[in-house]
Parts: C-alpha cells; structure tokens; sequence
C-alpha cells in the first residue's frame, strides 16, 4: 500500500514555526512551552509513537520511549505542567480531562500546544509517510481494568482480528519473563465494541487529519502502568507492533 506523505495545515505549520528547539547532544531534541515540554526523535522505520498525556496519563511518557527504543523507531511525548483536571490535551486543541468532546475547552494555550505537536509529528517522520501512527494512553476506569482498549483507523475487522489472534502467544511470552505483569485481555477495534474509541482525536484531532493512512490507540489499565512492570508493558506493545505490516 502507498502512504501519503504528512498533510497539515499550512497554516497550522506557520503558527507553530516560531517555537524554538533546544536540541540535546544526543537524538532526542527537546520543546519547551509555558504548559509542559515536548520530547521526541524522528523514526526512520515507519513506526512514530506518541504519548501525548505523558504525565497526566501516569508513566506513559516512559512506556512511549520504552517501546520505541524495542522497535528502533521515533517517538514524541508531552509532559505537561497543568493540574489535574486542565490536561492540556496535546494530540487535538483542546484541554479537560474525562469529559464528552463538546464539553473540552477550546483555550489559546491548548491550541499553541496543538499545532506545535503537530509540526513535530511532521517533523519526527522525517517528512515522509507514516506507516503506522501509534498513541498510548492510560485509565483507571474500573470497567476496563483487566482489558486493553486499543482504538484503531485505517485498519479493517480482519486486521484487528489478526492483532488479536497474535496476542496471547505475545502475552505469555512476556509473562514468563515477569510473572507479574497482568493477564489482561485485548480488544481491538473494529472487530471489538470497546469503551475508548478516540472519537474525540477522530473528530478534531491528529487522527482526522490526512497525515497517515493507519493508526492504534492504545488504553492500558493502571495494572499494566506500574513502574516495575513497564519493561514488560513495552515488550508486549513492541511485539504487538512488530507484526505490522508496512514497517520499514
């Protein structure tokens, strides 16, 4: 299949232009803002993954590195600085957390945060396609306590179907290796009717703009987050991803 290259806005590129880059000695390169600070490295793989709640969703700052270190791709995190309950939202203009997408505020300081992950989403692909866009998130919602949500687009029943017919092998493969990590159960969409569908990022946001052809979105429970079990957490993503198709 042939990706287009990143789309976006001219103008959404020009508005975040003027940010500055403070770039460290090694890959990774840095962007400070008054909310909170992006981080990221460009992939050469195909592969970018993104954290973009990664302090407000607890540890998947590190889990995003973590599995694009396993996969040898690039990733961007975001670590705001804003109270609980003034998440900044990163990945669409908006900030609030646990509320319905009309209900999420519109602030200047959500979009400036918007468009400057945008251009460097553009940025870390290199300026070419993206294979694979992948976000990982986490909840605390009872209801999907033992289960991974994992929202999806561009991909078709059959798709997620195999993603799941791949994880339980994954999944005992990394539990030998750390006996505590959980036996969560995984749902895909669209062959799973999950809870986090990203509907709101799919309406508003990076996943509705025409900047790569497919995408996961990743929910993982508090279980799965725990600071001695996101080795494992990040084994089970990567080998979850490496089994993609179109990696470079």
């Amino acid at each position: 299949m042939t990706h287009k290259p990143l789309m976006y806005p001219a103008a959404v590129l020009a508005a975040a232009a003027a940010v500055a880059l403070a770039v460290t000695a090694a890959a990774q390169e840095r962007v400070r803002l008054e909310p909170g600070e992006f981080e990221y490295m460009a992939t050469t793989t195909g592969v970018l993954v993104a954290a973009p709640h990664g302090t407000f969703d607890i540890n998947t700052d590190a889990l995003a590195i973590a599995v694009a270190r396993k996969l040898g791709s690039g990733y961007i995190v975001f670590r705001g600085d804003t109270p609980a309950g003034a998440r900044i939202n990163a990945n669409r203009p908006t900030e609030g957390a646990g509320r319905a997408c009309a209900n999420e505020d519109r602030t200047e300081r959500a979009r400036i945060v918007y468009e400057t992950y945008v251009r460097l989403m553009h940025t870390a692909s290199g300026g070419t396609s993206l294979a694979w866009y992948v976000e990982l998130h986490g909840n605390a919602d009872p209801r999907t306590a033992n289960r991974i949500d994992v929202a999806s687009k561009g991909i078709s029943a059959t798709d997620a179907a195999e993603i799941k017919r791949r994880y339980p092998a994954i999944l005992e493969a990394v539990r030998r290796e750390s006996p505590p990590f959980p036996a969560l159960e995984l749902w895909v969409e669209p062959a799973d009717r999950i809870l986090f569908t990203a509907s709101c990022t799919k309406t508003l946001g990076v996943l509705s703009v025409d900047a790569f052809a497919r995408a996961l979105h990743f929910e993982f429970p508090r279980s799965a987050r725990h600071p001695d079990l996101l080795n494992a957490a990040a084994s089970l993503t990567a080998a979850l991803l490496q089994g993609l198709p179109g990696r470079r």
